[in-house]
């Protein structure tokens, strides 16, 4: 017995070291997190929808006619500052309807509180999505300082930009979770198949266990990556997540997009993520491909990554730690892909905590009864 009892508590210690999975904001309530318009007509509505919706009933949707404008929060400081003290990598489903594409658009993060704390801004935007369908964006916040713990109040705000009219419903605000990541490339060695093919004005070296790549202005490819496993893992995820840090740079802006290439076809993702340009900046980056054709086996003749990039200008970028964000799994506690075990045994050792914890897998404050019935519900899923 006692053997047995050194067992789950070993195997329990692992599990709670993943990160939390909870949601920040799914705007279940009228007042939408203190998001508002402005009561100017045509200049900004915000409105309660069920377009768009992830998680629960409801989305918070948005219209604007062009241009740069500001959400901004409610303040409550305990509603958002403990779960960015866990992290600062958000992520956030945006849906765009259909008949509402725009060129481009694109989003900024501030945080905000009293005098001494004042306004902090990310100074890098993140790519809206611009066509019709729901895509995850990645906020990577680690850059901004947050206020000491019983600050008096704590805003996060949301610079929403487009080229011309947009329409998008945003929902499920979460933490992004380390335990999801499956990792398939980390230049430990070499370029592992990534290529510029006959391309000119771009280059790519292994460097100093990175992928260095060199580029006018312009748009290019990086071709060919090969990781064993790749097509397993990209069958079971919807994000492509890398780490870039900007060398050099002679650009006032740059993007990527992403592909998938097997027997399937090539597989070319809708969504434009946005990148730094500002020489040392470091951000971790995502793309989500879902919609795009995927191998029909997880062991097809071939599976290749490719990666674009677009500039204004020069631009010099170390690229590092490819990942396949997992898709999520209803009642999956710990983010390998399986509801077992091991997820129902995290729910009852954490049984009645009301921490931010992934055991909270409907994510209502407190493990209880509901995620051990879902977890129960979905046992065998994705295994």
């Amino acid at each position: 017995m006692k053997r047995v009892h050194l067992w789950l508590v070993a195997g329990l210690s692992a599990l709670l070291t993943c990160a939390p999975a909870q949601i920040i904001y799914s705007f279940e309530t009228e007042d939408l997190h203190g998001y508002a318009d402005n009561n100017a007509p045509g200049f900004l509505e915000v409105f309660q929808a069920t377009t768009g919706v992830t998680h629960g009933n409801y989305s918070m949707g948005v219209r604007w006619p062009g241009g740069f404008r500001w959400l901004l929060g409610n303040g409550v400081r305990d509603e958002t500052l403990p779960y960015l003290r866990i992290s600062r990598k958000l992520l956030l489903d945006i849906t765009v309807p259909a008949g509402r594409e725009v060129e481009w658009a694109n989003m900024i993060v501030a945080f905000n509180g009293p005098p001494g704390y004042g306004w902090n801004q990310n100074s890098i935007p993140v790519g809206l999505p611009r066509v019709a369908g729901t895509r995850t964006i990645l906020l990577d916040l680690e850059s901004l300082p947050l206020p000491a713990p019983d600050v008096e109040w704590f805003q996060l705000n949301l610079g929403i930009n487009a080229g011309s009219a947009h329409e998008i419903y945003l929902d499920s605000l979460r933490l992004y979770r380390p335990a999801c990541e499956m990792v398939a490339f980390t230049f430990d060695s070499d370029l592992q198949g990534f290529n510029i093919g006959d391309q000119s004005e771009i280059s790519l070296e292994w460097f100093n266990g990175k992928m260095r790549v060199s580029k006018e202005g312009g748009f290019r490819w990086l071709f060919g990556g090969t990781a064993p496993g790749l097509a397993a893992m990209v069958r079971r995820g919807d994000l492509v997540v890398f780490d870039v840090t900007v060398v050099a740079s002679a650009s006032q802006w740059a993007n990527a997009m992403v592909a998938i290439s097997s027997p399937a076809g090539w597989g070319q993702s809708d969504y434009v993520a946005e990148i730094p340009t500002v020489v040392g900046t470091t951000r971790t980056v995502a793309l989500d491909y879902r919609g795009v054709a995927l191998p029909d086996s997880d062991n097809p003749e071939y599976c290749t990554l490719n990666i674009a990039f677009n500039s204004q200008g020069y631009l010099v970028l170390d690229v590092d730690n490819i990942r396949i964000y997992r898709r999520a799994v209803e009642g999956d506690v710990n983010c390998d892909g399986c509801v077992n075990d091991s997820d129902l045994l995290a729910v009852l050792f954490e049984f009645g905590n009301t921490a931010i914890t992934p055991a909270d897998v409907n994510s209502d404050g407190v493990v209880n009864d509901s995620d051990l019935l879902t977890v129960l519900f979905n046992f065998g899923s994705g295994c």
